[in-house]
């Protein structure tokens, strides 16, 4: 999931998609694997609570 922020075109946190933070959020959005992985490459940050980082293989 994509995180974006307050006015919708920054991108501000990529999740997996069962993160508890991002249900609670109505500013997340689905993506594909390969879209949170391009957006990890271009520096998005991961969510510090779920690390989808971790589980896509992406390491910092």
């Amino acid at each position: 999931m994509i995180q974006y922020g307050l006015n919708r075109k920054n991108v501000d946190w990529v999740h997996p998609g069962d993160c508890w933070a991002a249900a609670k959020s109505d500013r997340c959005h689905p993506v594909t694997r390969a879209q949170a992985l391009e957006a990890l490459r271009r520096q998005v940050p991961a969510c510090a609570r779920c690390r989808p980082d971790t589980a896509l293989g992406v390491l910092d």
